[in-house]
C-alpha cells in the first residue's frame, strides 16, 4: 500500500494524494463484460465508495482506494482479453483469405 500523506499541521490527520483522488474518480465502472472478477471488483468498489460517502474516515477512504486499484486492475484484464480476441479474429480472417 502507498505511504499516507500526513497533515502538515501535525494533528494526525491524513490528506488524500491527488493520484489517489484521480484513481477513485476515474474508476472504470459499468464496463460490459461477463468476467466475474471484474463484476466482483466493481461491486466491492461501489460498496466501498458508498461506505466512504456515508462515513467519511481515513479507514473508509483507504478501503475505497484499495477497491479502486483492484477495479482498475480487473478493467485492464478485460481490455487485454478484448485485444487478444480481436487479434485472434483478425488472424483468423487473414488466414481464411
Amino acid at each position: 500500500m502507498k505511504a499516507k500523506t500526513v497533515s502538515p499541521r501535525g494533528d494526525g490527520g491524513l490528506y488524500a494524494t491527488l493520484a489517489d483522488v484521480k484513481l477513485v474518480l476515474l474508476a472504470p465502472v459499468l464496463i460490459p463484460t461477463k468476467r466475474s472478477g471484474y463484476r466482483k471488483a466493481e461491486v466491492a468498489f461501489l460498496s466501498a465508495r458508498m461506505k466512504f460517502i456515508d462515513r467519511t474516515t481515513s479507514t473508509t477512504w483507504a478501503a475505497t482506494i484499495e477497491a479502486a486499484r483492484r477495479l482498475h486492475a480487473e478493467a485492464k484484464r478485460v481490455e487485454r482479453e478484448r485485444e487478444a480476441a480481436a487479434t485472434r479474429a483478425a488472424t483468423d480472417e487473414g488466414g481464411d483469405a
